[in-house]
């Protein structure tokens, strides 16, 4: 008797051979993938404790999202604006305006918007920039996926220069302020990944992750070649600290990375944060050098589609046709960027067909390899995770293609690439547990959760005062294009701010 047998839907495996089996079965055993077969086979060669007829639906791999941030479910479409401040709006919000719980309760809400979405995996960045002066943020949050049962990658390290860094944590309603060293930050991280590595049954994992791989350039956007000279002294220390970290604990390295950074990286031999441990989000405007040098290293690459991919492009079609594992990753959810494979498949087709001026780019085929056992390949985890394969980890989706979108019922890869969305997932099975039933969360009161992220945002949000941010501007009704005088600035800036400008 084996516990879970999925019977008569259409199994897109993502194996070596990228078998598709009509009238296809996953035969499931513990926490493991027993069999992937015909229907009639697995029935006749089966006895199960529960079985799901998936009648006109897809079976597949758990889709797994490379790049994600913690906190950021909290404050979707706040400060949407005045996007040139997102970025410190939100930095000082979380490094002065959040409580503990709030790590928890926004935790729950991520785990359940990406759980819903088909999103068996899911890494978390902490914050807009990695927050690590205490270990309690991580663990929080990391308790909230374990409780909804989606695996999660927890991601913290150092945030960039100048230290020590003001940071701030509420105890008992009373907001307690504190400089912190960077070595501070470095033990608060060791510590995150001491205690969350492998734990939850593998289904947690914790990676070193410094903001940048190089400090002292421009650090969300490329660096003009004229002023790319040399690593500073804090760039080279960090680069050992990091690999001394991620060495002890036989970790991986995540980060960010823009053009420059990765030609200023490969020149620290010995600690360059590049190779096949370490994951890269973003790369945008890097140069075919700095292509190349990522390919002949190893280094896992991912990108999320967006505006910035305008101003400066990940080459994404370079990097693959020079061997690189590149995936796709949603960067959710903050400002306005949902926690959907499905729509951000679509948009990364987009972007470089049109950057290449070739609608052939990026066949369907790729962009799901690049959801699932690329993924899995990009944070080191495809010996269990990103196909349908027997002796693999039973993370396993349907998505429901009887309905008027996604019928006639043919040609399925091409429709769930193209037209399908996070909602036509139907249900979600993690390590053998089976979390989404007929659309209906198994693992959590989705109400309950619901209902306390709506409280703690907006206590959040009265604390940090960011009700300023979230005023339509004159220009939003009637108007082409919104400018800086649209917005009622009168208003005193949130305390906090001026102690981060001082």
């Amino acid at each position: 008797m084996i516990d879970l047998l999925l019977i008569h839907g259409t199994v897109i495996t993502m194996d070596p051979n990228r078998r598709i089996i009509t009238d296809g079965a996953v035969a499931i055993n513990g926490d493991r993938i027993l069999d992937v077969e015909k229907s009639e086979k697995l029935l006749q060669k089966y006895e199960a404790r529960e079985v799901i007829d998936c009648t006109h639906h897809c079976i597949l791999p758990g889709l797994i999202d490379v790049h994600g941030h913690g906190g950021h479910s909290m404050f979707k479409t706040i400060a949407m604006e005045s996007l040139d401040d997102w970025m410190p709006i939100m930095t000082n919000t979380y490094k002065h305006f959040v409580t503990d719980e709030f790590w928890y309760f926004e935790g729950k809400l991520s785990a359940l918007e990406r759980l819903k979405a088909g999103i068996t995996t899911g890494v978390s960045v902490l914050g807009s920039m990695p927050r690590s002066d205490d270990p309690v943020f991580a663990i929080n949050h990391a308790k909230a996926y374990a409780e909804t049962g989606v695996r999660e990658v927890i991601c913290t390290g150092p945030c960039n220069p100048p230290w020590p860094h003001s940071f701030s944590r509420w105890i008992n309603g009373q907001r307690m302020m504190k400089d912190v060293t960077y070595e501070e930050v470095l033990k608060g991280a060791e510590a995150v990944i001491e205690a969350l590595n492998h734990s939850n049954e593998d289904r947690t994992r914790a990676f070193i992750t410094p903001f940048v791989i190089v400090t002292s350039v421009e650090p969300s956007g490329p660096t003009s070649p004229a002023k790319l000279h040399s690593l500073t002294e804090h760039d080279l220390y960090q680069a050992k600290k990091v690999r001394e970290i991620a060495r002890k604990y036989n970790t991986r390295i995540h980060s960010d990375a823009f053009g420059g950074m990765i030609h200023l990286a490969v020149k620290d031999w010995e600690n360059a944060l590049l190779g096949p441990d370490v994951h890269l989000q973003h790369c945008r405007g890097i140069s075919f050098d700095e292509v190349k040098i990522l390919a002949e290293t190893g280094t896992n690459v991912s990108a999320s589609p967006g505006f910035s991919q305008i101003h400066a492009r990940t080459p994404m079609i370079e990097l693959l046709e020079l061997g690189a594992t590149v995936a796709i990753s949603t960067d959710g959810t903050s400002p306005s960027t949902a926690f959907d494979m499905f729509q951000a498949m679509r948009k990364t087709q987009f972007i470089h067909q049109a950057a290449h001026r070739d609608e052939y780019c990026l066949p369907p085929g790729k962009l799901l390899e690049m959801v699932t056992i690329d993924a899995a390949k990009c944070i080191g985890w495809d010996d269990d995770l990103g196909s349908l394969e027997a002796g693999k980890k039973a993370d396993v989706i349907t998505v429901n293609m009887h309905q008027p979108h996604l019928t006639p019922e043919f040609m399925h890869i091409h429709r769930l690439v193209h037209q399908a969305y996070a909602a036509d997932v139907w249900h979600v099975i993690v390590d053998g547990r089976v979390l989404m039933k007929d659309r209906t969360v198994c693992s959590v009161d989705e109400r309950s959760v619901l209902a306390e992220a709506n409280e703690e945002a907006d206590e959040t949000i009265k604390r940090a005062g960011l009700e300023r941010y979230m005023k339509q501007s004159k220009y939003f009704w009637g108007h082409t294009r919104t400018y800086g005088d649209g917005m009622d600035h009168s208003m005193e800036e949130p305390a906090g701010e001026k102690e981060e400008q001082k």
